[in-house]
C-alpha cells in the first residue's frame, strides 16, 4: 500500500487558511484560526503534512498540558530548546519570530485548559505569530465563551465528512485500484464520514485480494472485510 498523502477538498481549504495566516496581510487584524471537526476527518494529518512541507510548527497532542508545557514545546519546535523558565521560552519565541514569522499549529486544542488558550492569545498578540487551534466540536464552545478569544479568530473551518470521490481517489492512489461506485458507496456508508474506517477496510481488502489472487474489488469482499474487522 502506498501511504501517500491524499489531497481532498478539506485539505485544500486547510492549506489555503495556513497560507493566509503566514501572509503579511495577516499582520492586519486577527491571526488565529479555528479548525474543528469530529475525530477521524483528517485534521491532524493535514496539519502534519503542511508542517513537514513548510516552516510551520506542529505541536502534537499531550494528555496533560499546562501553559508552561505548551511554551516549552513551542520553543523546542522553533529552536530545539526547552527552557524551564517561562520568560526564557518567551524570549526564544520572540527571537525566532523576529527572524521569520512561522505558523504555530496546536492539535487537540479543545482539551487545553482555558489558561493555555489565553496564554496562546497573548503569544499571538505579543509576537505577531499566527496560531492555528485544531480540535473537536468542544473547541468552538471554549473559544466562543471568551470574547477576547472569539474576536481574534480570523478564519474558521469545519472539516467535512469524506465523500465517495475521496474514497475512490484513495484506492487509486494507495492501492492503484479503480473502485466501482457500488464499492465506494459501501465503504462510504461504513466509514460514516471518517478516514480511519476507510484505512482499516483498505488494509483488509488488500489482504483479501492477495490471498485470493483477485484483481478487482467486489461489494461482497467489502462486506466480508467490514463484517470481520
Amino acid at each position: 500500500m502506498n501511504l501517500s498523502f491524499i489531497e481532498t477538498g478539506n485539505t485544500k481549504k486547510f492549506d489555503e487558511i495556513c497560507e493566509e495566516l503566514i501572509s503579511p496581510t495577516s499582520l492586519v487584524g486577527p491571526s488565529i484560526a479555528q479548525i474543528t471537526g469530529p475525530a477521524g476527518r483528517g485534521k491532524s494529518e493535514a496539519a502534519k503534512h503542511y508542517s513537514v512541507n513548510s516552516d510551520a510548527i506542529y505541536i502534537p497532542p499531550m494528555n496533560i498540558r499546562t501553559p508552561a508545557m505548551v511554551l516549552r514545546e513551542i520553543s523546542f519546535e522553533l529552536a530545539g530548546l526547552r527552557p524551564a523558565r517561562t520568560d526564557a521560552c518567551l524570549s526564544i519565541i520572540n527571537d525566532e519570530m523576529s527572524k521569520k514569522r512561522r505558523l504555530i499549529m496546536i492539535d487537540e486544542a479543545d482539551l487545553l485548559q482555558m489558561a493555555c488558550l489565553e496564554m496562546l492569545r497573548n503569544v499571538n498578540e505579543r509576537f505577531a505569530c499566527p496560531i492555528m487551534l485544531i480540535g473537536e466540536e468542544e473547541l468552538k464552545g471554549k473559544l466562543g465563551s471568551r470574547r477576547r478569544l472569539s474576536s481574534r479568530i480570523r478564519r474558521r473551518m469545519e472539516f467535512g465528512a469524506i465523500n465517495q470521490h475521496d474514497i475512490a481517489y484513495f484506492f487509486k492512489t494507495a492501492l492503484n485500484l479503480k473502485a466501482a461506485p457500488e464499492v465506494t458507496a459501501a465503504i462510504h456508508k461504513h466509514a460514516n464520514g471518517d478516514w480511519r474506517p476507510v484505512l482499516t477496510a483498505s488494509i483488509g481488502i488488500e489482504r483479501a485480494m492477495k490471498a485470493s489472487n483477485l484483481k478487482d474489488i467486489t461489494v461482497e469482499m467489502v462486506q466480508d472485510v467490514i463484517k470481520n474487522n
